[in-house]
């Protein structure tokens, strides 16, 4: 029988946290010696009792990989070990988003390999970059999210933890780093504080700058709301986008000015056409556990318009109470109101302006992929009336 991994020790910056173990269970005990600052999460205080559960805690599910990561993870690795939860964690070590470190004697830490950036974006050579990437780098690499994707360090960091995240549609989803590339611009110019991004001269590749990261490598607190509401992965499609603002009033330090700022970030999402703007699209992050007023709405992340690929998409969560159509003016000005937003009218029509002007302003990306286009300047059009 393949060999199982049962124990992982966990720790954060500050020190040791506790045991991870699974039997027909998972437990986590903090160790005897663990301070607060040593929590591994809003939602799990130190104490003396552990925290027992069915499935997989919420913080440590947070970012095991979906979709292309994991397919590939396991056909590589399941002749020699057994595929679970707690090997994708063994795997993660320190590299994942976030403060939190796994130590295991079947994977012990080492130093993450760099590439250099510049000869990413100016790739010209005839073999897939990406392919290369993804197999030098696929087991440094745990991250949500189902899109096709690989953490590689930068060679200009100081520091060994992989700070890129290069993405790729590949042939299933033609000109997605041109569709996230605008997307994020969009963002950007409509306000929105983003991590820095990148679209490779050949428009196949979307690479994004960790947001978790400071320049000297140290680590901030990323908690997505799946984790804040204390729900699983398998659950991120389902609720409302009036229960993710009120997990914002209930952490942030300066809730108003983080409302306003996840407000845009929904209005935007349906402006676009977003069809993935599930709870683990959202996030809030800190500095230090032990300081709420450190608290906040973490960068946006993961914008993409899902219409070019699914005609008939749908928004991920409900609002107002349903989630049959992207929202119109009317409906967003009614969310808006709902959870305190002063102009939501005034936000509407300034984020579709600005998208209206950015699309003008990168047509030329969109030469190969016009429907994409297309349907991002027709999301716009219905977001306006």
């Amino acid at each position: 029988m393949n060999e199982r991994i049962h124990r992982i020790r966990i720790s954060v910056p500050e020190g040791d946290s506790g045991t991870l173990e699974k039997t027909h269970r998972f437990s986590f005990a903090y160790d005897h010696s663990a301070q607060r600052g040593c929590q591994v999460s809003l939602t799990m205080p130190v104490r003396l009792p552990s925290y027992s559960r069915g499935a997989i805690h919420p913080i440590f599910e947070q970012n095991l990989p979906e979709g292309f990561v994991r397919e590939r993870i396991t056909e590589r690795l399941r002749k020699h070990i057994r595929i679970d939860e707690m090997l994708f964690l063994a795997l993660q070590r320190d590299y994942g988003i976030g403060r939190l470190q796994y130590h295991s004697s079947r994977f012990p830490a080492g130093i993450a390999g760099k590439e250099n950036l510049a000869e990413i974006l100016q790739w010209q050579g005839k073999e897939s970059l990406f392919d290369e990437l993804v197999n030098k780098y696929l087991l440094q690499t745990s991250i949500s999210g189902v899109q096709p994707k690989v953490l590689v360090g930068d060679s200009r960091a100081t520091f060994h933890t992989p700070g890129l995240i290069i993405k790729s549609g590949l042939d299933e989803y033609p000109g997605l780093a041109v569709n996230e590339y605008f997307c994020m611009t969009a963002a950007k110019k409509c306000g929105l504080n983003v991590p820095d991004f990148h679209l490779s001269d050949d428009h196949s590749l979307f690479i994004m700058h960790r947001f978790d990261l400071h320049d000297d490598g140290e680590r901030l607190g990323v908690e997505d709301f799946s984790v804040l509401l204390g729900e699983r992965t398998d659950d991120k499609y389902t609720g409302s986008y009036e229960s993710l603002a009120n997990v914002v009033k209930l952490y942030c330090a300066f809730p108003r000015r983080d409302l306003e700022s996840f407000f845009r970030l929904i209005v935007l999402s349906a402006a676009v056409g977003n069809g993935d703007a599930h709870k683990k699209n959202f996030s809030l992050i800190y500095d230090d556990i032990r300081k709420p007023e450190t608290i906040r709405l973490s960068p946006a992340y993961d914008i993409v318009s899902t219409l070019p690929y699914l005609e008939n998409d749908t928004p991920a969560l409900k609002m107002n109470g349903h989630k049959k159509a992207f929202p119109g003016k009317a409906e967003l000005t009614r969310f808006g109101k709902k959870i305190g937003i002063k102009n939501p009218s005034g936000i509407i029509e300034q984020i579709v302006d600005t998208i209206s002007d950015t699309l003008k302003h990168h047509q030329h990306l969109f030469e190969e992929y016009p429907f994409v286009y297309n349907a991002i300047k027709q999301a716009n059009s219905n977001c306006a009336n």
